[in-house]
This record gives C-alpha cells, sequence and structure tokens, in this order.
C-alpha cells in the first residue's frame, strides 16, 4: 500500500470496529512498530482504548463525539473530526484546547460542513480552543469505475480543492490534507494528499472480490480461519 501512495502521502491505519474484526490491540501494536503513526477510529471509546494498548501515535476519531466529552480527548490526546459550525461552536466553549480536523462534506451528505460554507470553515479554523490539524473529504463511490460513479467522485475532487484554494486565498494555511480510503488509493492513486485512510485493503482484502480497480495490487488477507474435520 506504501508503495503505491505518493510519496509525500502518509499511512493512516483505520482500525475501527476493532480494525474490521481482526483484533484492534494486535493490529495497531504490529502496525505501530511497522512505522505507522497515524491510526483512525470511529468513537472517542475505540481512541482511548489504542492509548492504554500504549498506542503514541496521532489517533484521529472519524465520527461523533459529544461535545461534553471534550475533556477526554485532551487527556488523552485524541484528535477529534469536526463535523459542522454549531458543532465546532459547542466544543469550542467546552473550554479544552484540543486538536481536530476539519470534514467537509463533498456529496457523501452525512457528516461535514458543506463545502460551500466558507465562512463557517474559516470560523473553525480561528476558534480559541480548536487547534486544526487536517481536513478532509470522504469519496463515497470511489469503490465504483462506472461512468457516473466516476464522474461523482471527479466533482467530489474538484470541489474538495476548489475550496482549499478559497479558504488559502483567505489567509489560512492549509493544514494535512486527506480524501483517498482504500478504493480512493485504489482507483485514484494520482491524488497527491498527506495522508491515505487505509482500510479494508489494509487488511488485504476488498469490499467484494470481484471489485474492479485500476490499480491491482498484490494483497493478501491476513485473517484466515481453519478448523478441523471433528465428525462427519
Amino acid at each position: 500500500l506504501k508503495g503505491a501512495m505518493q510519496q509525500s502521502s502518509e499511512l493512516m491505519a483505520v482500525v475501527k470496529a476493532e480494525a474490521y474484526g481482526h483484533g484492534m490491540y494486535e493490529i495497531a501494536t504490529y502496525a505501530e512498530k511497522m512505522g505507522v503513526g497515524s491510526f483512525a477510529v470511529a468513537t472517542i471509546d475505540e481512541g482511548i482504548e489504542l492509548r492504554r494498548c500504549g498506542i503514541s501515535g496521532e489517533i484521529l476519531v472519524l465520527g461523533y463525539t459529544d461535545p461534553s466529552r471534550a475533556g477526554d480527548l485532551r487527556r488523552y490526546d485524541i484528535m477529534q473530526t469536526v463535523i459542522g459550525r454549531e458543532y465546532s461552536e459547542l466544543l469550542n466553549a467546552q473550554g479544552y484546547r484540543i486538536k481536530a480536523h476539519i470534514k467537509i462534506d463533498t456529496g457523501m451528505h452525512r457528516l461535514g460542513f458543506d463545502d460551500t460554507d466558507i465562512d463557517g470553515i474559516i470560523s473553525a479554523f480561528g476558534m480559541k480552543n480548536i487547534d486544526v490539524h487536517g481536513i478532509y473529504t470522504h469519496l463515497c463511490v470511489s469503490d465504483s469505475l462506472e461512468e457516473d460513479d466516476v464522474r461523482f467522485t471527479s466533482m467530489q475532487i474538484e470541489r474538495f480543492y476548489k475550496l482549499l484554494h478559497t479558504i488559502k486565498e483567505r489567509g489560512i494555511a492549509i493544514p494535512k490534507t486527506h480524501i483517498q480510503s482504500s478504493y480512493g488509493l485504489l482507483n485514484y492513486p494520482e491524488l497527491k494528499c498527506d495522508y491515505v485512510r487505509a482500510g479494508i485493503a489494509m487488511y488485504g482484502v476488498l469490499s467484494s472480490p470481484n471489485d474492479e480497480t485500476k490499480l491491482h495490487l498484490d494483497l493478501k488477507p491476513v485473517l484466515s480461519v481453519k478448523s478441523r474435520v471433528v465428525l462427519l
């Protein structure tokens, strides 16, 4: 995976949901020994578990964390995804200076600032208790090479980079960026960002064994199930 990434990119290991069922402790500790310095989880409690397992690298919560838990984010040095203007204001009001990544909604319509909310995004950068370390979006149909899906993904990419250009013109120093998940790397390897959020591909498989991708990497499943015949 690292060999397929742009030289400027760093692997962010997605270990949410017990590392896709493989065991978060086992995967994260081994990955950190291999030099992986950034991890992504779904919830703050997964992040706290990683810290208690001894993981010292960056940890980013991709999902929602109640603002009342800002103290835990600070205590365990966990970065939180900021998903909108109101949320950033609530998080800022807790009084704990926390690290954050700003998520941009470029078309998935799940979590994130709308890419047209320039003022809201810029305001998050200026908040006293939010230390912005990254900005990202999610390419929701990058797993498909169907013409309509490729067109939609291209639109998302264009909107994300247009936003970065706009806020840079407004005087914002662009933090680390990430736009590719596993399929973002496999189907759009030319994109240049600071991180690649590798999830399913890191475990040696695709979401479906029949998926077609532009890159054909020699992926091997890291988990196998074995048994012995005990009865005929």
